[in-house]
């Protein structure tokens, strides 16, 4: 599988060498995994580079708890709302994410659920990927958090905030097991605090238009007053997306 940017700005945007920072950060993906810079054009759809399409998603796990092993995630569309299309991420660790794609294009991530503790996080309101986002920009959200027990069925447990950063790096080409790509690098941080938690979190991920993610590194940093603390790492490939759905006759 070979993918290029969205013809309709291939030839435009400038050329970003990868910083050295980011190079350091996605060094867990292997030292031929990111390649050369490309122009990078600006994010017109991010629904399309979200590519939230029906279909099993399968990740190859770089490091984490998991090294070694595959990770899926399967896309379900919902029935759709006023204000746009409902979308489910569901992954095979039982996490289940709740997203919106919007009239105007926007991407809004509205709560995640995490089947370990059975707690349901939502966020008001939600975290957005923008359209006509320029490389070199950044969008900041600052939002509401709420987390339930039960699944989302019990009363609120604890309130908290969430501060949320997206900055587009630039484009690179990207070799993954299942095959190259010509793809955006998006980074995404936040800190959050909600209950007797703080939370710190950075990822550098790799967007393509109409196939969605194909690379990520991320972090986080959870600290709960001075009784918990813990570091996670985690680096991923794309390994196998479902195959494109054929257009019918008319």
């Amino acid at each position: 599988w070979a993918s290029s940017l969205s013809a309709e700005s291939v030839a435009s945007g400038p050329v970003i060498p990868l910083p050295a920072e980011a190079h350091e950060f996605l060094s867990p993906l292997g030292a031929d995994a990111v390649g050369a810079a490309l122009p990078a054009p600006p994010i017109t759809d991010p629904g399309r580079l979200r590519h939230l399409e029906p279909g099993v998603w399968k990740y190859r796990i770089l490091q984490g708890p998991r090294r070694g092993g595959v990770e899926t995630v399967r896309v379900e569309l919902e029935h759709p709302g006023e204000s746009g299309e409902a979308v489910k991420l569901v992954f095979d660790s039982g996490e289940v994410q709740h997203l919106q794609v919007t009239y105007d294009h926007e991407v809004k991530k509205l709560s995640q659920l995490d089947a370990g503790s059975d707690r349901l996080v939502v966020y008001r309101p939600g975290l957005v990927l923008e359209p006509r986002m320029a490389v070199g920009e950044s969008k900041q959200v600052k939002t509401a958090l709420a987390t339930h027990r039960g699944g989302g069925s019990g009363k609120v447990e604890y309130s908290g905030h969430l501060d949320y950063t997206t900055t587009y790096v630039g484009a690179y080409r990207v070799e993954t097991p299942a095959g190259s790509f010509d793809a955006r690098l998006l980074v995404h941080q936040y800190e959050m605090k909600i209950g007797p938690a703080k939370a710190h979190y950075r990822s550098y991920g790799f967007y393509v238009d109409d196939v969605g993610m194909v690379a990520e590194v991320s972090k986080e940093r959870v600290t709960a007053l001075l009784l918990y603390r813990r570091s996670d790492r985690s680096a991923r490939l794309l390994e196998e997306m479902p195959e494109p759905v054929a257009a019918s006759d008319p």
